[in-house]
């Protein structure tokens, strides 16, 4: 099987991706004959449920490509930690800022003052999970794909070069299904931004691989990444979508950059000419002929992965609400402002079971005028709906509206000087979750 993937590395990349992406739509959609226990308490166990059948998936496709060796490759597990500390040192101090936001500022995140821990055995699933998600995810990226380029392009320093960059395109796009999984266009945006970072840190990992030939390390990083970034809602409850509903195209660069580092110094050519000695090949008698052919491949894969990420990031710039709030601002005449809000509430809790129940916030605008409304509802279950209404003192209706689903927001609402009341009604009569968390975010500025 090894010399047929071979030839044409690419093309069977592309295979293992959709044969990804099926098991992981076909672990998804085994929960439908799971028992109620499973849809009842959480997005985590889900995500374990499918996690298990990708990671079984996974490890029989290593097989089948004949990259069963894998499991056996134990040594120099210390080389490739200190190839992946920025990783580590980065996902601890990730770790540690998204604690003390929670502790200083609770509702910030979207949590309610006094929130509790989840029961240990939530938890248990939570930390299970995440390094479940690094088995299956390095299996297939590391252990199948990087392989297939290796074999194809690793004959010289350019063509270890070009197998880490096209092993990183890949990667990059399999997080192409969150487009479907993120629930709502509005975090469109988001997952562009994810793909982003994705593409640049699939080439680190995958350079962290080569370097030390061990799966168990890059596997165990990449749990403690996911572990460290998804911290908050593994103890206090919440999702994977909402973390990454919340990326921003800032958060391309400052993603992208450090990673960018981490992977020149990685692959740099001392490096890269040590991996091919251990491959077996001696870099000074690798012949012109191929070092011609491998850097003309570099630079091809080099001009595709700038490309798409030029692209997934000026797609996130359009899709991301806030920066269209504040387009729609400038060319509707409304203005948009950053800085004192007439309003800003956060309404969240868990569902007590009622198909509709609500909030009221008083506030009041000084001066009349066109103003910024921004809404940003985020319910666990998606089949939840929220109506918003904004009432003056006099009775009238200023603005009203019904959302279901994930949403985020903006549009320009006028508002005359007095008193009003803004008037959060959800209706929960198609939820099928019990206790599921909601959120509703919504500023007047």
């Amino acid at each position: 099987m090894r010399k047929i993937t071979t030839r044409h590395p690419l093309a069977w990349s592309l295979v293992v991706l959709l044969l990804f992406s099926a098991a992981l739509f076909g672990g998804s959609y085994l929960l439908i004959f799971a028992p109620s226990f499973f849809i009842e308490n959480g997005s985590f166990l889900q995500q374990l449920v499918a996690e298990s059948v990708m990671a079984l998936v996974g490890i029989s496709l290593a097989l089948i490509f004949g990259y069963g060796f894998i499991w056996g490759q134990t040594e120099h597990f210390g080389r490739g930690i200190v190839c992946g500390m920025y990783i580590i040192v980065t996902s601890v101090f990730s770790a540690v800022v998204s604690v003390v936001m929670f502790i200083t500022d609770p509702v910030s995140l979207g949590y309610e003052l006094g929130t509790p821990l989840e029961p240990v055995w939530k938890i248990a699933v939570f930390v299970i999970m995440t390094f479940l998600i690094g088995l299956t995810e390095e299996t297939f990226f590391r252990g199948i794909i990087s392989n297939l380029f290796w074999d194809k392009h690793a004959t010289s320093v350019y063509g270890i070069r070009t197998a880490a960059i096209y092993s990183g395109l890949v990667f990059g796009l399999m997080h192409a299904v969150n487009f479907i999984s993120s629930g709502d266009s509005s975090a469109f945006g988001g997952v562009c931004v994810q793909i982003t970072a994705a593409l640049v840190s699939g080439i680190v990992f995958t350079a962290i691989y080569y370097r030390c030939r061990n799966i168990w390390v890059t596997i165990f990083i990449h749990g403690f990444l996911d572990f460290c970034g998804l911290i908050i809602p593994g103890l206090y409850g919440g999702s994977i979508a909402d973390t990454v509903g919340a990326y921003t195209p800032i958060t391309a660069i400052t993603n992208s950059l450090p990673y960018l580092i981490v992977a020149l110094i990685l692959l740099r050519k001392s490096k890269a000419e040590q991996m091919l000695t251990e491959k077996g090949i001696v870099p000074e008698s690798v012949p012109e002929e191929t070092v011609k052919k491998d850097k003309s491949s570099f630079k091809r894969a080099l001009v595709i992965i700038i490309v798409v990420w030029i692209a997934l990031f000026v797609m996130s710039v359009v899709l991301n609400p806030d920066i269209q709030n504040a387009v729609n601002g400038i060319f509707d005449g409304s203005g948009f402002s950053l800085g004192e809000h007439v309003l800003d509430v956060t309404n969240s809790g868990e569902w007590s079971g009622d198909i509709t129940f609500g909030s009221q916030y008083e506030f009041t605008v000084e001066s009349s005028g066109d103003y910024r409304l921004e809404i940003d509802s985020r319910p666990e279950d998606t089949n939840a709906f929220v109506l918003v209404q904004i009432n003056s003192s006099d009775g009238k209706t200023a603005f009203e509206s019904n959302y279901g689903g994930i949403c985020k927001i903006g549009m320009t609402v006028g508002l005359d000087a007095g008193d009003y009341v803004l008037n959060l009604v959800y209706n929960y009569s198609e939820v099928t979750t019990p206790e599921a968390s909601y959120r509703t975010r919504v500023v007047i500025g």
